[in-house]
This record gives C-alpha cells, structure tokens and sequence, in this order.
C-alpha cells in the first residue's frame, strides 16, 4: 500500500478503520463515562452499519437519528455510506460529545442538533433511524445516562406520540428502520420490508412510497 503523503491523514485513516471494526476500538474515543454507556445506550458498530446501508439502500440520502446520544449511530453512517447523518439529542452533554467524536473522526456529513423531538421538525429528511429512544423513561431495569429525564410513562408516551404524528405527516418517499422497536406503532400507510437479527434485537425496515397513479 502507498503511503499517503499527508502524514495526518494517513494515520487517520488507519485509526478509523480499526475503530469501525468493533465496538471496542470504537469506544475507546470515548471518556469512561460515555463509555460505561455504550452496550445498552449507543447503537453498536455493525448495527449501525448495517441500519445506515438498509436506509440508503432504500434511497435515503438525508437521515435523521431521534435520540442520537453520543452520536455513535450518525457517525458510523457518516463514515460507511454517502449520506448525511443528523442526530437530535435532548442533552446537551452529549451533543458536545457528538460533535466532538464526529471532527475527530472526520465524520464531516454528520452533524448534530440540541432540540426535544417534540419541537424539531422531520421536514426535508428521507430515512429516519429509531433505536427505541425513549425507553429509558419506563424501564426499570435500564441504567440511567443522568438524572435530567422525567421517567413516566405519560412522559414516554408524550415522545412516542411526537414521532408517530411526524412520521404519519411525513411525506413520502421516507425509509424508517428501527432497532428495538421505538415503543409506538408505525403509521398504516408505511409497509413493511423485512426484518433481520442483529445485535440483542432485530433491525426492521419501513417505507412509505409515493402514491402510484392510476
């Protein structure tokens, strides 16, 4: 293999190759804190990879990640297709951390948002990636990130409501894929593709078409 002549470069390339080949390579550009996080919060690598190639397979080209946390899904994306990632995430520490993990990697087409989905808008998205966002607010089992949720179930189904009605509103053509399911039902007039294991769930795609003429 020729060396590139940008040093830097060169090394970057090496250092995100080993990090896409697992989730711990991966991981370790984290602090411990973010790290602790990973195996139940962040999406892993070959999830991620295999989700963000399912949408753009699907046409996406503009994806949004609801709940994007340390930006693990986008960034992954971002450096194994030719889309663009956008995460929105509630928590402005984890944007930072987003953001951050995103120019380290030279993950320049993704980018992340500080909103609540309830006021952020689905407009000029095709793909739509879902890892069961809001389950933190209801589970009693699941480790918190931090104390700054309101964990109810009238907070959860709140959230969940918000991405259905923006799903439902969302015109077509738009490929969904959820990982884990994201506590709500998907609107009747999106058709489902397919699923596959991956991960400790499975990956299922969804698209809504554009209506076909008679």
């Amino acid at each position: 293999m020729k060396e590139s002549t940008s040093g830097g470069r060169f090394e970057r390339a090496i250092s995100v190759a080993e990090r896409l080949s697992s989730d711990t390579a991966f991981d370790r550009i984290y602090d411990d804190e973010i790290r602790a996080h990973s195996k139940e919060h962040w999406t892993p690598v070959a999830v991620a990879a295999r989700a963000a190639d399912l949408l753009t397979s699907s046409g996406a080209t503009r994806i949004l990640d609801v709940g994007a946390g340390a930006g693990k899904f986008c960034i992954v994306g971002a450096l194994t297709t030719g889309a663009e990632f956008v995460g929105v995430e509630r928590r402005a520490g984890l944007i930072r951390v987003a953001r951050e993990t995103a120019a380290t990697l030279g993950a320049t087409r993704a980018t992340f948002v500080h909103a609540n989905i309830d006021s952020f808008s689905f407009a000029g998205f095709d793909g739509v990636y879902l890892y069961n966002p809001f389950y933190e607010q209801i589970s009693k089992h699941t480790d918190l990130i931090d104390q700054d949720i309101e964990r109810t179930g009238a907070a959860h189904r709140f959230f969940v409501r918000a991405v259905e009605e923006r799903l439902r509103a969302h015109p077509s053509p738009v490929a969904v894929v959820t990982f884990n399911g994201f506590g709500g039902l998907m609107p009747r007039d999106y058709q489902f593709m397919g699923d596959e294991p991956a991960g400790n769930d499975r990956l299922e795609l969804w698209t809504k078409l554009e209506p076909q003429c008679r």
